[in-house]
């Protein structure tokens, strides 16, 4: 029926044909059942889905589409309903055309005459296959969850999008022993201890407001009464609008770790302070066996020479052997003394411009006894084009006298070559030693531990040959601390090859990287604070001490700020201008006596004040502030010769005062000086030393560092201070140097020898050449400056 353009009540009645179209375009199944549950009509979808005819459904033609498993108790339901009167509903699975079948809703509704009678029953069919599958998925996924839950050895809590802790937390009650009524809400934070109460409940607040992911540990009273240790992390789990839904957060026990760490730090602390303690022992066991070396190898030296004058050559031959064991106990002892500083990482290098022809030229006229003992012969394969290095020539020298002096005691009567290159890898200049010796070789197994601290290359090669097993392992060290490498090459039987390679220049990655972190470090502290608030600067290489100063000074109401090396210290401490620096002496890099020159001479920084604290009780070397030469003990006498000799006045004698506590020294200096045309005077002191300067004043003095009463550090202070202070000294003594050591002396003394390291024949040389040079430089204004603000 359809009505008219003008007619102004058109019929908009639905007709059954305009309900059947509707019907057939649901998305859902619709279906019409007489009072007793017979179907009489399906819509199309019905049709289609299932690939059916309406004759196939007549009656209970439904039941050939249901699951078997699942019919007989939809049919039941269904049946229930109809005797009931009720509505009907129920889920089950129907087969498709294709023969698979989906999960539907079935709903159904009774429609009543006026009388109250079923007149039909009007059902649907919804597909809900894919709701279904979603609802399983969530069903495992919480299945897995909560059996993560209960195997998971943590703590597994979550809380309102306030975050408030809500029932129920089983975990949490587990762990905590608290009960739900205790722990909702904030109630949990009477289970953390008391000291870490604050910070924890302060952190978590924060983290809600600013929607933070929630990281802190504390500590955690558990259901036993015992507190523990945990690291506790949180997220906020965020809705569909973006807003906070709920916290997620897991508590993991972590005291067994904390225990485990403080066991490890503790025996990290033992074995440094065990570390130390060996240090501290090999280096006062080389003094006192230096002292005893300096004897026996001067007696012998001054005895070779009395034998000569004497005309009685045939017990040189002994006394040779004296002097060369002496020296080989003294090169055992030096050997020792790198590997202890190897191993306590406070190697350092000192690079300096040298042409590597030359550095050849001094290895090989070390190394002509050591070949010739076996009868080797020795030859030299150098490249036209070696030029010159920027490394530490001390060390790259050392390693090389090492190689050749090892392959000239595993070779008799055979053939020793150096052969020297310089070549381009990756961008950088390199260049490479090679030692080939025609000796014993080395088999696989004995080349694997060669370089190992006190290995050989076995037992028998030991006893046979001899030696400490050190050299190659220092060689090895200094080759990488170098920037290079070393390896072997070896036929046992035929001989070995050993191949230094190391860079030109000596790298600068370190401080380069030292200065970018300082720079970053500056940039922060000075963004974060004023510099001129309670800023204490603490200056250490050493960790342990730094975090022991760092505490107990916070502890007193400091601001601490740290710097591991004197470069990053002085950085800091014009960034910070702090009111105090706490400052450690023996550090890489830039020591300690440097970085207080550099502060007393910076106008911004001079009135600072600066504690030293240092393992070494050497105040007196801060009065000093340098020598010009250095002398070790045990002395190399010609070495003593040639230094003191150019101090001698041109036509007239030099007068020399010794100043050394051992008497034998001093004997023995005084008869080889005498011998050389020196009027010789002593002391034993330096407070003696002093007055004999009141009495005439000598040309030299030759002084000790390590004595009684007034060491050499403080004689030269007094010696600087007074007008007639300008006396030229050499300075000897059994200490060891280090090389900032060394660098703080070079002002003000003139010459430096190592006890030992020089023969009596040396020594008049050395002497005469010293005295011929006129005048000393004079203490600078800087120096006298540094040395106003730290005098005692």
């Amino acid at each position: 029926m359809t009505a008219e353009p003008n007619d102004p009540k058109p019929d908009l009645a639905p007709s059954e044909a305009d309900f059947r179209n509707l019907a057939d375009a649901m998305p859902q199944f619709a279906w019409i059942a007489e009072p007793d549950g017979s179907l009489v009509w399906y819509n199309r979808r019905w049709y289609d889905y299932t690939g059916t005819t309406p004759e196939a459904m007549q009656g209970a033609g439904w039941r050939k589409v249901h699951h078997p498993d699942h019919l007989e108790r939809a049919a039941n339901t269904f049946a229930r309903s109809i005797a009931r009167g009720e509505p009907w509903e129920d889920t089950f699975p129907l087969r498709a055309a294709d023969g698979s079948y989906r999960w539907f809703l079935s709903l159904a509704v009774p429609v009543r005459d006026a009388d109250g009678g079923i007149r039909r029953w009007y059902g649907t069919n919804t597909d809900i296959t894919e709701t279904r599958e979603a609802e399983e998925r969530l069903r495992l996924s919480e299945e897995r969850f909560r059996a993560l839950i209960d195997a998971s050895a943590a703590v597994i809590w979550n809380t309102n999008a306030q975050g408030e802790l809500l029932p129920p937390q089983p975990r949490w009650a587990a762990y905590t022993g608290q009960t739900e009524e205790a722990y909702q809400g904030w109630g949990w934070i009477e289970a953390v201890h008391p000291d870490d109460r604050a910070r924890a409940a302060e952190v978590w607040a924060n983290c809600v407001e600013s929607v933070q992911p929630y990281a802190i540990d504390y500590r955690l009273l558990r259901h036993d009464g015992e507190w523990r240790d945990l690291e506790v992390r949180g997220v906020p789990v965020l809705a569909m609008d973006g807003s906070i839904r709920e916290w997620v957060g897991i508590n993991i026990d972590i005291t067994a770790r904390k225990e485990a760490e403080a066991e490890s730090e503790r025996a990290r602390a033992a074995a440094e302070a065990a570390n130390l303690a060996k240090s501290q022992f090999l280096a006062n066991m080389s003094h006192e066996l230096r002292t005893p070396l300096s004897a026996v190898i001067g007696y012998s030296e001054m005895l070779a020479e009395e034998l000569e004058d004497l005309d009685q050559p045939g017990l040189l031959p002994d006394l040779r052997k004296i002097e060369a064991s002496a020296r080989h106990l003294l090169g055992m002892i030096n050997d020792v003394l790198d590997i202890s500083k190897i191993e306590a990482g406070r190697m350092t290098l000192s690079a300096e411009t040298f042409a590597v022809d030359a550095l050849i030229e001094d290895v090989t006229a070390a190394t002509q006894s050591l070949i010739a003992k076996k009868r080797n012969s020795f030859g030299l394969d150098l490249a036209p084009d070696l030029g010159a290095m920027h490394q530490d020539q001390l060390k790259l020298r050392q390693a090389l006298i090492n190689l050749i002096g090892n392959a000239a005691k595993f070779t008799e009567d055979g053939r020793i070559t150096l052969k020297a290159e310089r070549y381009s890898d990756a961008d950088a200049d390199w260049l490479q030693f090679s030692v080939t010796d025609s000796g014993i070789g080395l088999t696989e197994e004995q080349m694997g531990r060669l370089f190992e601290r006190f290995a050989q290359a076995d037992e028998s090669t030991t006893r046979q040959f001899g030696g400490s097993g050190l050299g190659l392992a220092i060689t090895r060290a200094f080759c990488e601390r170098m920037g290079g490498a070393i390896g072997v090459e070896s036929t046992f039987g035929e001989g070995a090859t050993f191949t230094i390679r190391v860079p030109v220049t000596l790298a600068s990655e370190e401080e380069e990287a030292q200065a970018a972190s300082v720079t970053e470090l500056v940039r922060r502290i000075t963004a974060e604070e004023n510099a001129h608030q309670d800023v204490v600067l603490l200056v250490d290489d050493d960790p342990s001490a730094r975090e022991l100063l760092q505490r107990f000074l916070e502890r007193e109401g400091f601001r601490v700020r740290t710097a591991n090396d004197g470069r990053a210290g002085l950085t800091l401490a014009r960034a910070l201008k702090p009111r105090a620096i706490l400052l450690d002496i023996e550090m890489p890099r830039m020591d300690g006596w440097a970085v207080l020159h550099a502060i007393r001479t910076d106008p911004e920084i001079a009135d600072t004040p600066v504690i030293i604290t240092s393992v070494v009780n050497e105040m007196s070397l801060a009065h000093v502030l340098g020598a010009t030469d250095y002398l070790v003990k045990p002395i190399d006498w010609n070495a003593l010769k040639d230094t003191m000799e150019r101090y001698r006045p041109a036509g007239r004698d030099g007068s020399v005062l010794l100043v050394d506590d051992d008497a034998d020294a001093r004997e023995r200096l005084r008869r080889t000086l005498t011998r050389e045309g020196w009027q010789v005077r002593e002391a034993e002191n330096g407070s003696v030393a002093l007055e004999r300067l009141d009495e005439a004043r000598p040309s030299l003095i030759l002084l000790d560092l390590m004595m009684p009463v007034m060491d050499g550090f403080a004689f030269l202070r007094a010696l600087r201070g007074r007008p007639d202070g300008d006396v030229p000294v050499v300075v000897l003594t059994a200490k060891e140097i280090t090389r900032e050591e060394k660098a703080s002396l070079d002002d003000q003394a003139d010459r430096l020898i190592i006890k030992g390291s020089l023969s009596l024949a040396d020594i008049g040389r050395q002497l005469r050449d010293l005295y011929d040079r006129q005048g000393t430089p004079p203490v600078s204004d800087d120096l006298k400056g540094v040395l106003d603000r730290i005098g005692p």
